[in-house]
């Protein structure tokens, strides 16, 4: 089925949940420019209760790699699909279940409210993406190539970010420092860039309404982040490189 065909011949609940998750892009885009978003080194009293960092983490993120395997279990894809879901899947076995173990500062208190608008998000997400990827009889097989590179490389300036900021603490340090090398020599916010290339790689690969919808929300979502985190580091920082870019390598 064409990209079209997909969305039109999906079932009344995928649709409301494709335009939800539009909906809510749209308005993280906008509201995130003038409110940060309260987790980390942006938290900040005001937003009701709270739990740790840790697991405020893999209960977000788990919904992702549940609602996608159940999904695309129950529907029992061809081959291609399985691969490419297995991107989609490993993402979130990380993120969701060794990310949170190997944070530093994984106590600090993470509002319960964003929590759970990612739980949300995350179940509808994870369920669409499954249930788009197993519809998809015939790929583009070029595109699935150039999709799983992209991908790739998304990957690996997304962990060797994390890496860079895991290792500015030593045992026992809380505080925050200025990161270097790698994409920090350019940017503020390397590990949002590579989520947003590692991302835009996965919808050309599946190449299906939920997955190009993700991506989109994916810059929606980590753009206005990207500008307060760079802010931030010009706030508290009177060393901080000046040139610098927010995300985007020499333009923003």
């Amino acid at each position: 089925m064409s990209f079209i065909e997909l969305w039109h011949s999906g079932a009344p609940l995928y649709q409301a949940g494709l335009i939800g998750v539009a909906a809510f892009g749209a308005a993280a885009f906008v509201l995130l420019f003038f409110v940060s978003a309260p987790y980390g080194r942006h938290h900040r009293p005001g937003w009701g209760p709270a739990i740790s960092a840790r697991w405020g983490w893999v209960v977000m993120e788990a919904p992702s790699f549940i609602g996608f395997a159940a999904l695309i279990i129950v529907c029992n894809p061809a081959a291609w699909a399985w691969c490419v879901g297995a991107l989609f899947l490993l993402h979130y076995l990380y993120r969701a279940f060794i990310f949170p173990f190997r944070m530093k500062g994984g106590g600090k208190p993470k509002p319960l409210l964003t929590v759970l608008l990612a739980v949300v998000f995350n179940c509808v997400n994870g369920a669409a993406n499954g249930y788009d990827l197993s519809r998809v009889e015939d790929p583009v097989w070029g595109l699935v190539g150039l999709g799983v590179a992209v991908f790739a490389l998304g990957v690996a300036i997304n962990h060797h970010s994390d890496a860079v900021l895991l290792s500015l603490r030593g045992p026992g340090e809380t505080g925050y420092k200025i990161p270097h090398g790698g994409l920090y020599r350019l940017v503020s916010a390397p590990n949002y860039l590579g989520e947003i290339i590692q991302w835009t790689g996965f919808a050309i690969a599946a190449a299906t309404p939920a997955a190009v919808l993700f991506a989109v929300f994916t810059v929606c979502n980590l753009m206005p982040r990207a500008f307060s985190h760079h802010q931030w580091y010009l706030d508290q920082f009177s060393d901080y490189p000046k040139g610098r870019k927010r995300l985007i390598p020499w333009l923003w």
